[in-house]
C-alpha cells in the first residue's frame, strides 16, 4: 500500500508555471517529475483556488486551460472537502506551531484526509506534526 501524500500549492505551480523567454526555474523539473510519481495525491479547494488565481494572474492563462487542469485535478487527485474539523484543528496548529493562517488549513486538510507526507516548500522540512505527517520540501537541498 502506498502511504496518502497531500501536495501544496507551491508545488504545482512550480509544475505548471513557465516563463516564455527566461530560463526556467530549476524547480520546475523537480516539481514536474515529483507530481509524475504519485499515483493520485490529496490537495483541496484551497491548492485548487491558489493555483488558478497565479496562473490567471500571473501567467495570464487561458480560462480553457483552467478548466482542462481542474477537471483533471477533480479526475486524478484526491479531493479533501473543507468541514469544521479542520478548521478547528487548523486553530490548534496555530497555537502549537508556527504555521500562518493559510499553512495551518493545508496541514489540518492533510491530517484529516489520513496523509503521511505533506509536500511543501513553504514549511519547515522534515518537520513532523502530530506524529503523523512529515513535512518534506521537494527543493531543499
Amino acid at each position: 500500500m502506498n502511504a496518502k501524500v497531500f501536495v501544496d500549492s507551491n508545488v504545482w505551480l512550480y509544475a505548471l508555471f513557465s516563463i516564455k523567454g527566461e530560463k526556467l526555474d530549476p524547480r520546475h523539473q523537480s516539481a514536474t517529475d515529483l507530481l509524475e510519481q504519485l499515483a493520485r495525491p490529496a490537495i483541496n479547494s484551497q491548492v485548487v483556488r491558489e493555483v488558478c488565481s497565479n496562473l490567471i494572474k500571473k501567467a495570464d492563462t487561458p480560462e480553457l486551460t483552467i478548466r482542462k487542469l481542474v477537471a483533471g485535478w477533480y479526475s486524478d487527485c484526491e479531493i479533501i472537502h473543507s468541514n469544521p474539523t479542520q478548521f478547528l484543528l487548523a486553530s490548534q496548529l496555530r497555537e502549537k506551531n508556527t504555521f500562518s493562517y493559510w499553512d495551518s488549513l493545508i496541514v489540518a486538510a492533510a491530517l484529516d484526509a489520513g496523509c503521511t507526507t505533506l509536500y511543501s516548500e513553504d514549511m519547515q522540512h522534515g518537520q513532523q506534526v502530530q506524529g503523523k505527517l512529515n513535512i518534506v520540501n521537494p527543493f531543499f537541498g
